[in-house]
């Protein structure tokens, strides 16, 4: 094969301006303190109005959990959290991270099934359960899953408040801080081990691109089992002194409102999110953003573009993975077609290459192949997985992130496909071998196969072919119901078709690139 001349590979070396962020999420917080003590460092909803915390205050009470934690395990032991947003999650995300201990999310959504992997896992020695995005209260779910040691996340602030001052763990930036659920083809959730310098850099590096400082207000609901929530504007509001608003829901009317108490100088979230704002009745002009961002999914040029005109502000599109903290971000001045087409140039640091898939060579720029990254914003692994990490890792520290995409001659990174069957619903990653196992336990089905049906809305929906086994009649319904518990509710597929049979490989293999157009014929 002849070779490829190196101004024309996909490749982009790491740009090393600005410098990353050094030290501890903790150091973070402090810094802050120190510089910020009376700004906001979160605001939220209490009742028809706000409450706030400073930075002093969040420095203080993150202080206390920190001390609290030194009664349960080690530096380097896990701490999980098991709720929708709500303050007392940040204060505990913090003050696990001065303990030194590892955050572990879970998703409010998950079966119990679900927790008990998560829980097998990560072995956590505390839980605190707070309540799902329907506001039920999962505490007792939590103790008959993980027994001793789960308290209600709710009193966090009374649990630590007669915590005594005691010695902290040094921490290096290094060191684990959070274990980010994601997924694998599998089905079986997998944790991505994100040190405090990836964690801390991929924020840092989210809030530089679209100038954040100690005067912006950002609002968005991404959740803090998220690495929207979590890491980019949690750990992105600290670095800087902005505020956090936070919310534990997103719902467009609390949305605006939140918006409008807050005097929002930012928002964020999926297209979804960003939609039903524009299209709500009660939405007005009168919030004065500098900027808006979004990702997770594509953004239609029309809504770009509609962003842009009514709120007077520019569009950021962020690529980013449980993963990988950062991977690429459009800037100011990038057109409506870039953002719509691309998800930006990669961000400084980012070692970028498109590989041949199965760990191929570097290909040609506008070839498409595996989006491949290395440097300090990536994972140290699959937090006890070795398999799955080698898989992921190559022998030259790449990790293979298992989207496709091109590199253009200007840097600019699209996203065409996906290596891995994974399905995006509204921001939310779904495998459909997860949803398919599930479905094959139920006795009336013979085969089912799970697949992404593209939607305007949502971005994907999730569709499932399936071939009822000999006497027995399925009802949409019924198999929703059946469902419910078994996987989170926004894997549910909503979307159903019952054949005779489906598309083969010669190998006995479902073919999925033709199921999908069975939905839309």
């Amino acid at each position: 094969m002849e070779a490829i001349p190196s101004e024309h590979l996909a490749y982009h070396a790491p740009e090393l301006s600005p410098p990353l962020i050094d030290g501890s999420v903790g150091e973070a917080l402090l810094r802050s303190a120190a510089h910020f003590p009376d700004r906001q460092a979160v605001a939220y909803a209490d009742g028809d109005g706000i409450s706030a915390m400073s930075y002093a205050d969040l420095a203080e009470a993150a202080m206390r959990v920190a001390w609290w934690l030194q009664a349960f395990g080690n530096k380097g032991d896990t701490i999980a959290a098991w709720s929708r947003n709500s303050v007392e999650w940040v204060i505990f995300e913090l003050g696990g991270a001065l303990a030194g201990r590892v955050i572990a999310g879970w998703n409010p959504a998950w079966s119990d099934a679900e927790c008990r992997h998560a829980l097998e896992l990560t072995r956590p020695v505390l839980l605190l359960a707070g309540h799902d995005t329907r506001g039920i209260s999962l505490l007792e779910r939590a103790r008959d899953i993980a027994g001793a040691a789960v308290y209600a996340l709710d009193d966090l602030q009374q649990l630590v408040a007669d915590a005594r001052p005691s010695t902290l763990p040094e921490i290096v930036s290094s060191d684990l801080f959070l274990i980010q659920f994601t997924s694998g083809t599998t089905g079986k959730a997998k944790g991505s081990s994100l040190s405090h310098r990836a964690a801390l850099n991929g924020a840092w590096l989210r809030v530089w691109a679209m100038a954040v400082d100690e005067t912006d207000v950002l609002v968005n609901p991404s959740p803090m089992n998220h690495i929207g929530g979590a890491i980019h504007m949690l750990l992105g509001c600290v670095l800087t002194g902005a505020c956090y608003v936070m919310m534990n829901r997103f719902d467009p009317s609390e949305y605006i409102r939140m918006m409008r108490l807050t005097g929002a100088t930012q928002i964020s979230g999926v297209p979804t999110i960003l939609l039903a704002i524009l299209d709500h009745p009660d939405r007005s002009p009168e919030a004065k953003l500098r900027s808006l961002a979004s990702g997770g999914a594509l953004v239609p040029e029309p809504l770009i573009e509609r962003l842009t005109r009514e709120f007077e502000a520019p569009v950021f599109i962020c690529y980013a993975q449980s993963e990988v903290a950062m991977i690429s971000t459009t800037m100011v001045g990038d057109s409506a077609r870039l953002l719509a087409t691309t998800v930006g140039r990669p961000a400084p640091h980012v070692e970028l290459k498109i590989a041949a898939t199965g760990n191929g060579p570097t290909l040609r720029r506008g070839e498409v192949g595996e989006i491949c990254i290395r440097g300090p914003l990536t994972m140290d692994g699959y937090f006890g997985n070795p398999a799955a990490t080698a898989d992921t890792i190559d022998a030259e520290g790449f990790v293979h992130t298992g989207d496709l995409g091109t590199l253009d001659d200007s840097g600019y990174l699209r996203i065409v496909g996906r290596c891995r069957d994974v399905i995006i619903r509204g921001g939310e990653n779904i495998y459909p071998a997860e949803v398919e196992d599930a479905l094959l336990e139920h006795p009336g089905i013979a085969l089912a196969a799970v697949v992404g049906i593209p939607d305007e809305r949502w971005g994907q929906l999730v569709g499932a072919a399936v071939i009822p086994r000999d006497g027995h009649h399925l009802d949409p319904a019924e198999l929703e119901t059946y469902l419910d518990g078994r996987v989170a509710h926004f894997k549910i597929p909503r979307r159903w078709l019952f054949v005779a049979q489906l598309p083969m490989t010669p190998s006995g293999k479902v073919r999925k690139v033709e199921v999908e157009p069975l939905f839309l014929a």
